[in-house]
């Protein structure tokens, strides 16, 4: 291999890329935009959810119960209907997800233990922060309840005999709050890296369209020299948008970053090897420009969103799904992002999927100078 070709190339490709400017500052903006794009779009911490609550007891009790429900910040009490009209009107116009309906009678029920009914009605419009609210409801009456039970045992001298058969102590490690931000971002940013990979997708078929392949053609350089001078550009290019991703992640999604960035750039450089191989095979394959880029964003944004275990957990895939998954570097990245972000994980404990990466980079660039023929 000639170096001084391989740098001839790198220098006409690199000044193809940067001869326009505003393509330039897209092409290194492009996975930033996307990431802030998709990160309001699937950063679903829901905090704060409306409820009403009707108290039709207006007991002691029933004040108690509605005292434990408020004590959450989760759920935020703003609306108090005097009747079944008034509850209807609220969830129609929606200033509340749920409504608390405590009936008459629920003192009394709950004292003899024949169990006190309690009503929640639930806006099914919008499941997931119905489902919050359902949860959140849920575990503060079952509280309530063995915070009273403790209380009438103590009364009555029995102040050590109430114990929960089985004690759960649970701490979340990594994501202390489980804000499910903290999972979802460092996921997309390792989908949104691959943007730069749709525009080296283009890099032969424009040739091709613009007829200047003809001349490369004729000159002296080999196959693998021209593959390695046309990849080594776009992946600098790529590599210009990880701190940008990262900045956007940690200051404008409030995102820790625990691991350490040089191995976080590093381990970067082999996956935009590997997604840039891909797209320079894809270039290969088809003849024009229009087809490559939907060739990619099938391949890179398709498979990104739905095979990487970003929205649809690996266990829900089926054995062929899961095959085609660990294929695409974005899966094996993915996981990579999550943990140097969230838990610091050093290149020892990612050793395996960056050798995935590093597998299917070589593979696909093999295959890149093996399927490009000089001729036309």
């Amino acid at each position: 291999m000639n170096l001084r070709r391989v740098y001839s190339v790198i220098r006409k490709e690199w000044r193809h890329i940067t001869r326009d400017p505003t393509s330039f500052v897209l092409l290194l903006l492009s996975p930033v935009l996307v990431l802030i794009t998709m990160g309001y779009a699937f950063s679903i911490d829901i905090e704060d959810v409306t409820v009403a609550i009707m108290d039709q007891d207006l007991t002691p009790t029933s004040r108690e119960f509605f005292r434990h429900l408020s004590s959450t910040d989760a759920l935020q009490f703003d609306e108090f209907p005097g009747n079944m009209d008034e509850v209807e009107s609220i969830l129609m116009r929606g200033d509340a997800k749920a409504v608390v309906i405590i009936p008459s009678g629920f003192e009394e029920d709950f004292t003899r233990g024949t169990g006190a009914r309690i009503q929640v009605l639930v806006d099914g419009t919008d499941p997931n922060t119905a489902g919050h609210a359902i949860r959140h409801i849920t575990v503060h009456s079952q509280q309530f309840t063995q915070e009273i039970i403790r209380e009438q045992l103590m009364r009555i001298g029995l102040d050590g005999g109430f114990e929960e058969p089985i004690e759960l102590r649970i701490r979340a490690w990594y994501n202390p709050s489980l804000r499910y931000t903290v999972s979802m971002i460092p996921a997309l940013v390792g989908v949104v890296l691959s943007v730069p990979a749709m525009a080296a997708s283009l890099a032969l078929a424009r040739e091709r369209e613009w007829g200047t392949l003809e001349g490369l053609i004729a000159t002296p350089i080999r196959r693998s020299e021209l593959m390695i001078g046309k990849l080594i550009p776009y992946l600098l290019a790529g590599l210009f948008s990880v701190p940008l991703c990262i900045a956007t992640a940690v200051y404008g999604f409030n995102v820790p970053f625990q691991g350490s960035l040089l191995l976080y750039m590093a381990l970067a450089v082999i996956f935009l090897f590997a997604t840039m191989s891909i797209a320079l095979f894809l270039s290969v394959l088809v003849k024009s420009q229009q087809a490559a880029i939907m060739g990619s964003m099938m391949i890179f944004l398709f498979s990104g969103f739905f095979m990487s275990g970003l929205l649809l957990p690996f266990s829900l895939m089926g054995p062929i799904i899961k095959l085609e998954a660990f294929m695409m570097p974005t899966t094996h990245f993915v996981i990579i992002s999550r943990g140097v972000f969230t838990k610091g994980a050093t290149l020892g404990q990612l050793q395996g999927y960056v050798l995935a990466l590093v597998g299917i980079g070589i593979l696909f660039l093999a295959l890149t100078v093996l399927v490009f023929k000089k001729k036309l």
